[in-house]
């Protein structure tokens, strides 16, 4: 008798000494990740390394960001059993079904708009002096990415940018595209501009009081003039109606030696400067070139208008 008591005694100390690991089903979870493991849906009655290695076991495909799924924890404990030879003094407990929630990053209209908003931003160095701004045809629905270092590419449909109808997005986590999409509206871009304050006929040499600075869209204007100064003292090549910008095309600059003028000729060559009268062929802008004839020796060369009545002679 007291040889069987002390058998029994033996016995449950060692099963107290070597305990079966116990796995315990959650009723719910949370996952981050595109794939379920067991150590997401259950906990372990010990730190073990068989504990720790099955707890990275994957048992299923997570649900899509933002969205649910239902895992029978009986399918679970089968597919373990069969796929990695397990021990059957292994016990299962816990809720027969767990209800896995994967977590994601909401994607707003809001948050869209800002991204573009950034990316003007960061384009402001080939962009105009504007207030420039995006307005989509329509709001664009709101949608889940995974969680995870989020980053994006934005590309207009136009690269010159303002002249863009819609701009395509990117959409990366870990570097790993998630999400490919378009939004279709007009950009407007509020910009002092300078403009007609009167009907202009071609040929006018512009002064002060023939401009005015107005506010307007410029995103379909190319090339708007945003500082009157540019254009004092330019000649219009085209005649403009009262309140229409003044683009840069719509002018010229006004020669600075006239034709039958005498000039006053100048070569410079090293320490070598010698200045002659000569008799411009031609009108002249400044650094255009014209035929100027020498009043001394009466041979015409060709020269580089280099200020007012100035042409150097290039040896």
């Amino acid at each position: 008798m007291t040889r069987f008591l002390l058998i029994i005694i033996l016995f449950f100390g060692l099963y107290e000494i070597c305990p079966a690991l116990e796995i315990t089903f959650n009723q719910s979870a949370q996952v981050d990740d595109a794939v379920i493991r067991l150590g997401d849906v259950a906990k372990f009655n010990e730190q073990s390394p068989l504990a720790d290695a099955l707890a990275t076991q994957s048992v299923g495909q997570a649900p899509a960001p933002g969205e649910t799924l239902t895992l029978r924890s009986q399918y679970i404990k089968q597919y373990l059993m069969s796929n990695r030879s397990l021990s059957s003094d292994i016990s299962w407990n816990g809720s027969p079904t767990i209800h896995i929630s994967r977590q994601g990053v909401t994607i707003s209209a809001d948050h869209i708009q800002n991204i573009i908003s950034e990316f003007f931003s960061s384009n402001k160095m080939s962009l105009p002096l504007a207030d420039i701004k995006f307005i989509p045809n329509t709001m664009p629905l709101p949608f889940i990415v995974p969680k995870g270092d989020l980053t994006y590419d934005v590309i207009p449909s136009n690269p010159g940018i303002l002249s863009s109808s819609s701009f395509s997005m990117i959409f990366k986590v870990d570097n790993r595209v998630v999400k490919n999409m378009s939004v279709r509206g007009k950009i407007e871009a509020l910009a002092k501009v300078v403009v007609a304050a009167e009907p202009l006929k071609k040929g006018l040499i512009l002064h002060r009081q023939h401009l005015n600075v107005v506010s307007m869209d410029i995103s379909d204007i190319a090339s708007p003039e945003l500082h009157p100064q540019n254009l004092v003292g330019m000649q219009l090549t085209r005649t403009v109606a009262k309140g229409s910008p003044i683009l840069g095309s719509y002018v010229d600059t006004l020669p600075v030696v006239r034709r039958g003028q005498k000039v006053k000729m100048v070569v410079e060559s090293g320490s070598l400067h010698l200045t002659a009268t000569g008799f411009a062929h031609s009108d002249g802008k400044l650094d255009q070139m014209i035929k100027v004839q020498n009043l001394n020796s009466n041979k015409t060369i060709h020269g580089r208008v280099a200020g007012p009545g100035i042409v150097e002679v290039i040896l």
